[in-house]
């Protein structure tokens, strides 16, 4: 039978694919040989590209570029490694993606002849801005796919928050080399302008291209995936304090660079009224930045509480709905009237029943058992005493089975007992055990007493069973038998 087709799944199906990774390990000891290759292969050959397109990227100076976009020069930083590593990170986990982003780093910032020790923090800065990424997409339940508004505006978002934590690697860069504040900007900005652009011209429509087919192979082949073991409060807690933590850094570092490229100007060269103007749109800028600021802050901290207040409901709706479905699929298995067992559900107890005993040798029995001279019960006090009775015969039956056996009510005045681990012998004995218990407690109804006898075949499991089938209708005839024999009795089937 053919899968549906991606678009008819659930939609909280599809968000848990989108929120998958692929394990490592799991790939390596239950993929396919043609799997394991493809994509170890295809990583070892990133991981190789991803160095070597490093290294070009510093031989041929692509940081840094200036561009003029409306009288404004814009520095653009070209880094081909990270659209290498976004694409591994979102498409099958963050380990996949933040190895090459840091091993590539790593040996352009050895061959430029930093020190290892901050050579290796600074190759730190793109796995940390790719983690921003992936988090955010484990907080929120959003489709990857970004062939729809909200999925594309929120990987607008993640990649402009992502590349402000990216470009601390600029910051620490300039640290190190002690450039001071006007000189810092360029790389500062061409940092993360060149890394939010690379994802939204190239990792975005790169996984766009490639997510379809990825998702119908999650879907094929779950035993890959990582569990997800997400808390989702502290997840949207962490996005939250990332996200306004990307907006602070980012106008602050703005603010702080540019003010230090101004200070490099003389104002004393300037009119004395332009260089007031300076001074205080200066001035007002970094007010502006902090009431900005706690607006941030504040927007954070609301967002939180209402997405605690959204989950809260959600969490209740999924318990109602959970209690919903447990209620529904008992009411699939249960009789309305006694609380056994319906035809369904008791067919599949007893084929259940019947093959463990074949598998395992073990005896068993069922018990049929017929309400005697059951219709003259509702025409001579009607359909309500019947019930009645059928609900006092029901209760025996509840009070006097052991634990592991099984009632079912298998016709409107016959029941069906299924006995595990249990000969002939002894399910006679409980046969004849419950024939007195009924006919000593007759049914009192609206004041009338209802005298109650039954009649039961006992049947145990033989070789000679080839189905279920056989093995009931061995107890049918022994009830038949019990029948013909004047009723009110018990006959076991040998």
């Amino acid at each position: 039978m053919p899968d549906a087709p991606v678009t008819q799944i659930p939609l909280s199906q599809r968000a848990r694919l989108h929120q998958a990774a692929v394990s490592p390990v799991r790939l390596w000891r239950h993929g396919s040989r043609r799997e394991k290759t493809f994509i170890f292969a295809g990583w070892l050959l990133s991981l190789v590209l991803s160095v070597l397109l490093g290294m070009l990227s510093v031989l041929d100076n692509w940081s840094g570029l200036s561009l003029t976009l409306g009288g404004v020069d814009i520095y653009i930083t070209v880094y081909p490694p990270l659209l290498v590593a976004v694409f591994w990170a979102l498409c099958f986990g963050w380990w996949w993606g933040a190895v090459p982003a840091w091993i590539s780093t790593m040996t352009l910032a050895l061959y430029a002849g930093m020190s290892p020790g901050w050579a290796a923090l600074f190759a730190c800065a793109d796995p940390l801005g790719i983690g921003v990424m992936v988090m955010g997409y484990r907080a929120i339940t959003t489709l990857r796919h970004l062939r729809g508004f909200d999925s594309l505006l929120y990987f607008t978002m993640l990649s402009f928050v992502s590349s402000i934590f990216g470009s601390s690697g600029a910051l620490i860069w300039c640290y190190n080399q002690h450039l001071a504040a006007a000189q810092s900007l360029p790389i500062w900005q061409g940092w993360w302008v060149g890394f939010f652009l690379q994802n939204l011209l190239l990792a975005g429509p790169l996984i766009w291209l490639v997510w379809p087919r990825l998702e119908r192979w999650y879907r094929h082949r779950p035993a890959l995936m990582r569990p997800d073991e997400r808390d989702s409060r502290r997840l949207m807690l962490l996005l939250l304090a990332l996200v306004t933590l990307g907006v602070l850094v980012y106008g602050f570092a703005t603010l702080y660079l540019g003010s230090g490229k101004l200070s490099a100007i003389s104002l004393s060269a300037l009119p004395a009224a332009l260089a007031n103007a300076v001074m205080v749109m200066n001035q007002t800028a970094w007010v502006f930045f902090w009431v900005f600021g706690l607006l941030v802050v504040f927007n954070a901290l609301f967002g939180y509480r209402l997405f605690l207040h959204w989950q809260g409901i959600n969490d209740r709706l999924m318990a109602e709905l959970k209690s919903a479905n447990a209620s529904l699929e008992a009411l699939a298995r249960l009789d309305g009237l006694t609380g056994l067992l319906n035809r369904r559900a008791g067919d599949a107890e007893i084929n259940l029943a019947w093959q463990r005993s074949r598998r395992y040798r073990q005896s068993a029995s069922v018990i049929m058992l017929d309400i005697d001279h059951f219709k003259r019960v509702n025409d001579r006090y009607g359909h309500d005493a019947g019930d009645a009775v059928i609900m006092m015969v029901a209760r025996v039956i509840q009070s006097t089975l052991r634990v592991g056996d099984v009632a079912i009510r298998y016709g409107g005045e016959e029941f069906l007992l299924v006995l595990p681990q249990t000969g002939g012998d002894g399910a006679a004995q409980l046969a004849e055990r419950l024939r007195q218990l009924i006919a000593q407690g007759p049914t009192v109804y609206c004041g009338l007493t209802i005298p109650v006898t039954i009649s039961l075949g006992v049947a145990e499991l033989t070789g000679g069973d080839v189905s279920r089938e056989d093995w009931v209708r061995r107890a049918d005839k022994a009830l038949y038998l019990a029948k013909r024999g004047g009723r009110d009795r018990v006959e076991l089937h040998r």
